[in-house]
């Protein structure tokens, strides 16, 4: 008997099927497709082959073929078929990580060691992409089955992998349709061939080839031109009559067969090949016909047979449509088109039997492990109280793991009420749903539990975790905390699915602390939530954990700490190709704190890499965490389009959920945005336009309000609208509630400077000035100088030049403040090589005037403000703007400033 567990292997903590690897035997006499073969071999420009046309054209025989030839050439091959499951981006990453961890155990097996470099590769951005480039020699991978493909991530990773596919690799794939991978700009480039029905039909040479085998039935010229007809070269049909052939009333009916469409002769030749069979094969065919796979203990259990085996063997040797899964055959399948035909006459003539074989199976499936197989067979035959009691046992590893996908999908099939009557299936049901934010679906379940409060959670009885993620989901944290205190923590390791439900409350409790600014509490907390997950082998709460651990860093002031835990985070395997909602989290934190570095490069790489499971399914502050620093560097990179079109996006996924607090977020980073670009005016009034938050009861700073935040940008406001006082008082008050909160610090510190300037103390705004350098230099916050815009660069110049005027002519290794600021002026921009140059005196003496108006300018007023000041109009400011930077040898406002005040014009 062939163990469940003989055919999964184990990558990580999960299980893949090992079947998915094993390439279809190529078995003699099968015709070799030499005309097709050579089109695909001899044009080395095509990467990517695609095999597309319905069912029975031959696609995975030729794949075979072609990865034969590319074995025999010496080359690495490696195979993977995809089902149905494959569409929870989970299941999907995991196994194509087995697939490339056989790839490369295939090219170590003669090497004694990885070299360091090949141990870094697993800390890259792609990891594919960089396992493929690591293998270093012609490769070949074939897909298989493509056609059940359909997750928008799943699809989106094709795009990107054959974008950038190494010349070094090939791409096969087998699919009934044409996938939406890219394929047209490939097929322009001529990197890509697509193969369709046309090309894959047999020609009338390789028909008549088919036919002279040994084993074939003898056919005259004139039958073999009659078939060929019929079938118009389709090979599964060919087979077909060439298995029914050895039944006269098919010869005779050869010409009678001219009006048949495809389906129609399928089911014609197939009737025709079980009716040559003996009854008892013929009753083995269509019971066993219901199996999604076939090994002889299964087909015993649903047929009553004991020799089932024999029967197995003799099939897949007769060419009945049957291959083997695995080299020892222990492992079979029916060709689709086949067993579908036999599965529909089943039904058609003993309904009572199908029902009998599914129920069977589920039973034989369940007693061995596939649970998936199990819940499948349970609903088939209506048994929805045995697909429940399945689907529990399964369940608890699926949410466990991040399989949420695989979750609602079977969810979706149950009744509602067979889960209602299980209290611990309904959890885990609502855990999937929850961060999924499928809200419709949730509100039966979570008035369920309402209902059920309290309860014993080790096992899986007391929905109060559950329900507290619920109400974060709703971004009401303070619900969530009074809902969290009354969840008791145990003092021993909890065994099963309550390691997970106590991993997540413990990052409940930590986003809690976190938000009041007590940061040891929190990490006391995240230290519990990281045991708890190990100890119940929690991949999913074990992502968000190391996704607040690194903010809890960041927020404290530790950034270099910070992105050392991201990367540690990120390089583990499951992480890179895991586009999971856990890893979506973690990677989110990510990319805040890339920002924050101003790594724009590499916040860009992750953020294309996760932004689809960030979208659809992490909680609020997440999403912000990625969002917010996208548009930013957008911005930064001259692409103000894009990063609109981000907060566009960012904006309707918060109305979609309830998320007013991520509306008044993406609005006020709007009124941001226009200030940063010196539009006062049109600031205001958008700010006038956002609703108000709701009266705060606390002192809590939610992380995501680190990036923006109400409070902080109706300060900026008031700055540049010169509502000085206001701006004032708002600044001392936001400083009281800052305990320890260090990134918050730095840009308090960064707007009192600002305030100070447009106040004209300028002795106070550069020790404010200098006192965010000093907070921020350990870390390396570079982005939160940056983000403020001309008015804090001009400062930081000045402070540079002070700094250098300063220096000791003995001196010859730079503090570390003045390294840190020459990180932020280079960053800018900034040519620092002529830093002590003396600035020339103006070309032309300037008018009073022409004072007046730089001294407006070093006050940060627009163009529009100066002229109603001063009573002249806007084109009369431009006149002598162009006058002044003409005679102070500049080019914009803020070199004019610069120069002015260096020259002792301005003070």
């Amino acid at each position: 008997m062939p163990s469940m567990g003989h055919h999964n292997v184990r990558v990580g903590e999960a299980e893949v099927s090992a079947q998915k690897f094993f390439a279809p035997i190529q078995y003699p006499g099968v015709v070799r497709r030499r005309a097709l073969l050579e089109r695909i071999l001899t044009t080395p420009s095509y990467t990517v082959v695609v095999c597309q046309a319905p069912a029975g054209h031959g696609k995975t025989t030729v794949l075979q073929q072609l990865k034969s030839e590319h074995e025999q050439g010496h080359v690495l091959t490696g195979w993977l078929s995809f089902d149905e499951a494959d569409n929870d981006i989970r299941r999907f990453s995991l196994h194509m990580q087995a697939l490339i961890a056989r790839l490369v155990g295939a090219r170590l097996e003669n090497e004694s060691k990885h070299s360091k470099d090949r141990q870094l590769s697993w800390r890259s951005s792609d990891w594919l992409i960089d396992r493929l480039l690591e293998l270093g020699r012609p490769t070949a991978i074939f897909f298989d089955e493509f056609q059940v493909l359909h997750e928008p991530r799943i699809l989106a990773f094709f795009r990107r992998l054959l974008e950038r596919l190494p010349s070094h690799v090939r791409i096969f794939i087998g699919s009934r349709s044409l996938p939406d991978v890219g394929l047209s700009r490939l097929v322009v480039a001529n990197q890509a061939l697509i193969l369709r029905a046309d090309d894959l039909r047999f020609s009338p040479a390789e028909a008549e080839e088919f036919f002279a085998q040994a084993d074939a039935p003898r056919v005259s010229q004139e039958e073999l031109a009659a078939i060929y007809s019929r079938t118009d070269g389709w090979p599964a049909a060919l087979q077909l009559f060439r298995l029914a052939l050895a039944s006269p009333q098919v010869r005779h009916a050869l010409d009678d067969l001219s009006s048949y469409q495809p389906r129609e002769l399928t089911e014609y030749l197939v009737d025709n090949v079980l009716s040559l069979q003996p009854p008892p094969v013929q009753q083995f065919l269509l019971r066993t016909a219901l199996l999604s796979r076939l090994c002889a203990p299964l087909c015993n259990a649903v047929t009553g047979r004991d020799d089932a085996q024999e029967i197995l063997l003799r099939l897949e040797r007769s060419g009945l449509f049957l291959r083997a899964l695995d080299a020892e055959m222990g492992w079979f399948k029916y060709h689709a088109l086949f067993s579908s035909c036999l599965a529909q006459q089943l039904c058609a003539t003993d309904p009572v039997a199908v029902l009998e074989v599914h129920r069977k199976a589920a039973r034989w499936h369940q007693a061995y492990g596939a649970y998936e197989e199990a819940v499948y067979h349970a609903i088939a035959c209506h048994d929805y109280a045995h697909a429940a009691e399945a689907m529990n046992i399964w369940a608890t590893r699926l949410v466990a793991e991040a399989h949420l996908i695989t979750v609602e999908r079977w969810y979706d099939r149950l009744p509602f009420e067979e889960v209602a009557r299980r209290r611990d299936l309904a959890i885990k049901v609502a855990y999937a749903l929850v961060f999924l934010r499928r809200h419709h679906k949730l509100r039966p379940l979570l008035a369920l539990l309402e209902s059920w409060r309290g309860g014993d959670l080790d096992r899986t009885q007391n929905p109060d975790v559950v329900l507290s993620m619920a109400t974060v989901c709703d971004d009401d944290v303070a619900g969530a905390f009074a809902i969290a205190k009354g969840v008791p923590m145990p003092e021993r390791s909890p065994e099963g699915f309550a390691a997970f439900e106590l991993a997540a409350e413990s990052n409940l409790i930590a986003y809690c602390h976190m938000a009041r600014g007590e940061f040891d509490e929190a990490q006391q907390w995240l230290t519990r939530a990281r045991a708890y997950s190990d100890h119940g082998a929690a991949s999913f709460s074990g992502g968000y954990t190391r996704g607040l651990c690194g903010v809890n860093l960041l927020l404290r002031g530790d950034l270099q700490e910070a992105l050392g835990k991201f990367r540690a985070a990120m390089a583990e395997q499951q992480m890179h190709l895991d586009g999971s909602f856990a890893a979506a989290a973690l990677a989110s934190c990510y990319i805040w704190a890339l920002y924050e570095a101003n790594a724009l490069d590499q916040v860009e790489t992750v953020f294309a890499q996760y932004r689809t499971g960030v979208c659809d399914a992490v909680l609020l502050d997440f999403l912000a965490a990625a969002y917010l620093p996208m548009a930013r560097t957008h911005d930064a990179r001259g692409r103000p389009g894009a990063a609109q079109a981000l907060l566009e996006e960012a904006e309707s996924i918060a109305h979609a959920n309830g998320w007013a607090r991520l509306v008044r977020m993406v609005q006020w980073e709007r009124v941001r945005r226009c200030l940063a670009a010196g539009d006062v005016e049109r600031a205001t009034a958008m700010a006038a336009q956002i609703s108000p938050a709701p009266a705060h009861t606390s002192s809590w700073r939610l992380f995501s309000e680190d990036l923006v935040d109400e409070r902080l940008e109706r300060i900026r406001l008031g700055i540049y609208s010169f509502d000085l006082g206001s701006a004032a008082t708002a600044l001392q008050e936001e400083m009281v509630h800052q305990r320890n909160r260090v990134s918050r610090q730095i840009k308090l510190a960064l707007l009192e400077a600002l305030l100070y300037e447009r106040k004209g103390v300028r002795n106070l705004a550069h020790r404010s000035l200098r006192r965010a350098l000093r907070l921020a230099a350990p870390g390396g916050y570079i982005r939160s100088f940056l983000d403020e815009g001309e008015s804090l660069l001009l400062m930081l110049r000045e402070e540079y030049q002070t700094m250098l005027d300063g220096i000791s002519a003995r001196e010859t290794v730079p503090s570390p403040d003045r390294e840190f600021l020459e990180r932020i002026l280079q960053a800018s921009g900034t040519d620092l090589s002529h830093g002590r140059e003396r600035v020339p005196p103006p070309l032309e003496p300037l008018t009073e005037r022409e004072k007046e108006i730089l001294s407006f300018l070093t006050h940060g007023v627009s163009n529009k403000e100066i002229a109603g000041r001063i009573f002249v109009s806007e084109n009369t400011i431009k006149f002598h703007l162009k006058n002044i930077y003409s005679k102070l040898a500049v080019s914009n406002r803020l070199q004019a400033i610069s120069v002015a005040r260096q020259l002792g014009l301005i003070h």
